[in-house]
């Protein structure tokens, strides 16, 4: 009687597990999965490297006739989703049926190798079969990946401006010696910066308080747009590396017009005897909002000799006066020549009147008045600009207090 009284809770129990793995079989039968071409048991565990996209085959009878099935395959666990679905087809009882999936494996995994339980389901609106296997995904041995990329997306000819690039060691091995390049092919300029080494997982503090070793760096790299580089949007190329892998990233940056600047002319011919040297001068006004720096070069033939400073800075809303000297050589014949000054872009030509003579008075009270007369339109016109600069950000301030 103890004996009956024993067996039938276990009876009751094997009934139960007998009707779920029918009611969990109603559907389908015989199901076969294969990842990445090989066939997966209970005692199977497959791996995969992080980042693949790998084929997952599913197989299996109908155990009755259903519209509307799909083939659904998942590895739950992971940061993002990792799943993939066919589409709703018919089935009819009886016959066999093969599903191919396209899995792509997560890249972002916390440890070099873990395992992850993959679910296999033939389902419907009404029933479902599933099958669950054991499946190890492990990282590739040497991969770097860059996390972001951050830097001014427009810029202007002449700026320097800095790009800031996160890294991190996706891969299984140690990446020793990293370095990141960032570029711009079009325009033929490129910097490089040496990101150090990369452990494929982040130490945290030892026992003697030692600094920790990482798995992840910011870097800045900072490029110079050319001077001449024209208005117009360009591809920018960042490229982290070492000995074993690399990794290119491109984005875009947009370049407008250089900083707004004027070159003008106080005097632009002038009479000089042969061996004589005049001074003639430009100014150069930045009405931008930073300092530029301008690039000078002169242009001339054998009968005058032009000496100019090779480079000027001029701060942010002001102006610099250039001396150009000129010097007629000894033997100048009588006559008119020019040269010419070139500040980036702008070229200024200038007129050299060789004479017998010296210059008039009336000729040097010309000069002199002129000259006064250029450094007054630059005086007000550097006024100007910040009269509207402040204007602009009044009107700024007061749209801003509607909200």
């Amino acid at each position: 009687m103890n004996t009956k009284t024993f067996l039938v809770p276990i009876l009751a129990v094997i009934a139960l597990m007998l009707v779920g793995v029918a009611s969990a079989d109603n559907l389908a039968c015989g199901v076969g999965v294969s990842f990445n071409d090989v066939s997966l048991g209970s005692s199977t565990t497959m791996t995969g490297f992080s980042g693949d996209v790998v084929p997952v085959r599913v197989t299996f009878d109908a155990l009755k006739d259903m519209s509307d099935v799909k083939v659904k395959v998942s590895v739950e666990g992971t940061r993002d989703s990792v799943d993939a679905s066919t589409d709703r087809f018919d089935i009819i009882s009886g016959n066999t049926y093969s599903k191919l999936l396209s899995l792509k494996l997560p890249s972002d995994l916390k440890d070099t190798n873990q395992e992850f339980t993959l679910y296999v389901e033939v389902v419907s609106a009404e029933d479902r079969t599933e099958r669950t296997y054991t499946v190890s995904l492990q990282r590739e041995s040497y991969t770097l990946d860059v996390l972001s990329v951050d830097y001014n997306s427009a810029v202007s000819a002449g700026e320097v401006f800095p790009i800031s690039v996160v890294i991190k060691n996706m891969g299984f091995q140690r990446s020793d010696d990293v370095y990141v390049v960032a570029s711009i092919p079009s325009l033929g300029i490129s910097s490089r910066t040496y990101a150090g080494d990369l452990i494929p997982v982040e130490n945290g503090f030892d026992n003697n308080n030692n600094a920790n070793e990482e798995d992840s760096v910011q870097k800045v790299v900072y490029l110079k747009m050319p001077e001449n580089a024209k208005a117009g949007v360009y591809d920018l190329e960042v490229k982290v590396y070492n000995s074993d892998t690399e990794t290119t990233v491109r984005k875009t940056v947009g370049v407008g017009t250089g900083a707004s600047a004027m070159v003008l002319a106080a005097v632009k011919n002038q009479d000089m005897k042969a061996g004589e040297t005049k001074t003639y001068d430009i100014v150069i006004v930045n009405s931008a909002n930073k300092v530029r720096v301008f690039n000078i070069n002169a242009v001339s033939g054998t009968a005058l000799s032009v000496s100019v400073p090779s480079v000027v800075t001029v701060g942010a809303g002001s102006s610099v006066t250039v001396p150009v000297t000129v010097r007629a050589s000894n033997d100048a014949d009588v006559g008119a020549y020019t040269f010419s000054v070139n500040v980036d872009d702008e070229t200024v030509v200038f007129g050299a009147n060789v004479t017998n003579g010296s210059a008039s008075g009336v000729s040097t009270s010309v000069v002199a008045l002129t000259v006064v007369l250029v450094i007054i339109f630059v005086v007000l016109l550097i006024v100007l600009i910040v009269l509207l600069t402040r204007k602009e950000q009044t009107i700024e301030e007061v749209e801003t207090s509607y909200y």
